[in-house]
């Protein structure tokens, strides 16, 4: 075996966890799917609800971020899905609050919505979902989220909501309830799929039952390792898959003149592979601990604040490299090479942002392994 057919070897999984034989197939689907999801022609749900009858997308963190490295080795856009819908699924974990019924197998999907309070956490803005107590002990929850996605019809969206007099909670409302309205967000590179939209609430009305809790600075805390992880547990998948075309795709000049370029990218995957791993295995070692409610020692929140972003950044590199070794047809909107180029630029803007997450590290003085 080359030591490029060995790299792309290694590439294919993390090593955190086994991927029940029954899903591989669903999985592999997910990759065939990846063009048609991107053109919006397949719904990426049908992978997620497939996963879910194999018990996946309420799975342990490790062979959480294990499925969700996979998918995006295929398509990031499915796993970003999932990453939203799992730590649906997370929030209601930490919280002791059963989840809606169907979420575990994705009928309905769960939608995320805390970019805002980790925002305020680090400084970045208010919350800006407004709540007011009612007189039957309900609340009335106004405003908007200006990005979210997995708002599909019969959906479920978590999100942080404010009083006046400075309380914080974080409440859950349906997609589907009086006074909620989406507005679809179309056009986006890779992610129409996702179902996107600006959300707005008006006087939305939130059951005590749907208040999840009101220690948010706890919650936040608690939430941190899967919210994180998941999401880097995505760039590595989409990192590998465009260092496995760069090093197919390069012929002997691409070789001569890129090759430091290749070999950096060999490295800093496995190196980041590593530090992922550990990072996981610590969050996971510290649930089993103590319990997903209770604080316990793990990784450390500069750990998994620096994994996210270092991932982000290889997934940026690699994909320019893949671009600079196809050449010319990967610049067809079509191809592979464009759609995971584009998938890379969405992660300096998801939430936390890299802006965010430099943001995070800049009192540390502690600066990316690589320039992005």
């Amino acid at each position: 075996m080359t030591a490029e057919a060995a790299a792309v070897a290694e590439r294919t999984r993390l090593g955190l966890a086994d991927l029940p034989a029954a899903a591989l197939p669903v999985i592999d689907e997910a990759g065939e799917l990846a063009r048609a999801v991107d053109r919006e022609a397949a719904d990426p749900w049908d992978t997620l609800r497939a996963l879910g009858q194999h018990g996946l997308l309420s799975a342990p963190l490790p062979l959480q971020v294990e499925l969700v490295h996979a998918l995006a080795r295929r398509c990031t856009a499915t796993a970003f899905s999932l990453w939203g819908h799992r730590s649906g699924l997370e929030y209601h974990a930490v919280t002791g609050t059963p989840p809606p019924a169907g979420s575990e197998t994705g009928t309905p999907a769960l939608a995320s919505g805390m970019a805002p309070a980790y925002k305020e956490e680090a400084g970045l803005g208010e919350i800006p979902l407004v709540a007011t107590d009612q007189a039957d002990g309900s609340l009335a929850v106004s405003g908007v989220l200006p990005w979210c996605s997995n708002l599909r019809p019969g959906s479920w969206i978590v999100l942080p909501v404010r009083w006046e007099d400075g309380r914080r909670a974080i409440v859950r409302v349906a997609r589907d309830a009086a006074g909620v309205s989406v507005k679809p967000l179309v056009g986006l590179a890779a992610l129409d799929g996702t179902s996107s939209g600006v959300l707005r609430l008006e006087q939305v009305a939130v059951a005590p039952h749907d208040v999840l809790t009101e220690d948010v600075p706890a919650f936040r805390d608690r939430a941190r390792a899967a919210f994180l992880l998941i999401q880097s547990g995505m760039c590595p998948g989409l990192a590998g898959a465009a260092l496995d075309a760069a090093e197919a795709a390069a012929d002997p000049v691409a070789r001569r003149v890129l090759g430091a370029e290749i070999e950096a990218g060999r490295e800093d995957w496995e190196t980041l592979r590593e530090d992922l791993v550990r990072a996981v295995e610590e969050a996971a070692d510290a649930a089993d601990a103590a319990g997903p409610a209770v604080d316990a020692p793990g990784a450390s929140r500069r750990q998994l604040v620096t994994v996210r972003l270092e991932t982000a950044l290889l997934a940026g590199r690699a994909t320019r490299l893949e671009q600079k070794t196809v050449g010319g047809r990967g610049y067809a909107l079509a191809s592979d090479t464009s759609r995971r180029a584009r998938e890379a630029a969405f992660l300096p803007v998801q939430s936390p942002t890299e802006i965010h997450l430099r943001h995070l590290l800049a009192p540390t003085g502690e600066a990316p392994r690589s320039p992005s």
